[in-house]
């Protein structure tokens, strides 16, 4: 790549990614790597991808649907690799003009180390019994979907980390204590900042908003400084 000079550097990656593998870690302090080195990340998702055939049709039963067939509440259900609860996303045609097609994505909390644990052989079938599971689950909503059906992929934790590379591939950032080593990097390194989810606060869009607003200000404080 080349080289581009400027007064400051805004990273909107992981926090993890920027300190321990976009920047150099030899240029922070033992105290400030210490703090960064605890940081917990948030747990990863997987997804299924459903597209209809086109001139297919299917009912309106609603834009998102949380769904569970679990008995009750429970946060390691959740979080196991074979879920019973999920949630159905519909894109209608209202949502592109012009394009008459229906496209639904099913999400589920995930955990990086289940998925990382399985052979390949073991992964191919899991990640098939996902999509499996996920159509019957679908079918109770809008009968004989599967019918319609012409395109289906699945992402796991593990596609969510090559594709992002965020740490374990987690889909919502840090814990509480990344929020902290996030704000205080352009300390360690003069010019460096960071903006992205590092607590439950600065998540989503909200996040996006609010803390890419901090983060522009303490940015445009830093260069006029120069």
């Amino acid at each position: 790549g080349a080289f581009k000079k400027a007064g400051a550097v805004v990273s909107n990656s992981g926090i993890t990614n920027t300190i321990f593998q976009l920047s150099d870690p030899g240029q922070y302090s033992e105290e400030f790597l210490a703090k960064a080195s605890k940081i917990r990340v948030n747990n990863s998702s997987c997804q299924v991808y459903i597209g209809i055939k086109e001139g297919e049709h299917i009912d309106h039963i609603g834009d998102l649907l949380f769904t569970s067939l679990s008995p009750e509440f429970d946060s390691a259900e959740l979080l196991d690799i074979n879920t019973r609860s999920k949630t159905f996303s519909v894109y209608y045609p209202k949502t592109r003009p012009g394009l008459e097609r229906y496209t639904i994505v099913a999400s589920m909390n995930s955990n990086y180390d289940d998925w990382a644990a399985l052979e390949e052989q073991d992964y191919r079938s899991t990640k098939q019994h996902m999509i499996d599971r996920t159509i019957v689950d679908l079918e109770r909503y809008l009968p004989a979907v599967k019918t319609k059906i012409d395109w289906l992929e699945a992402a796991t934790p593990l596609t969510f980390s090559r594709y992002t590379l965020h740490t374990k591939g987690t889909s919502f950032g840090t814990k509480f204590e990344g929020l902290d080593v996030s704000r205080t990097i352009f300390k360690e390194v003069n010019g460096l900042f960071h903006v992205g989810s590092v607590g439950i606060i600065m998540s989503g869009w909200l996040g996006a908003i609010n803390y890419g607003v901090i983060v522009a200000n303490d940015v445009d404080g830093y260069l006029r400084s120069l």
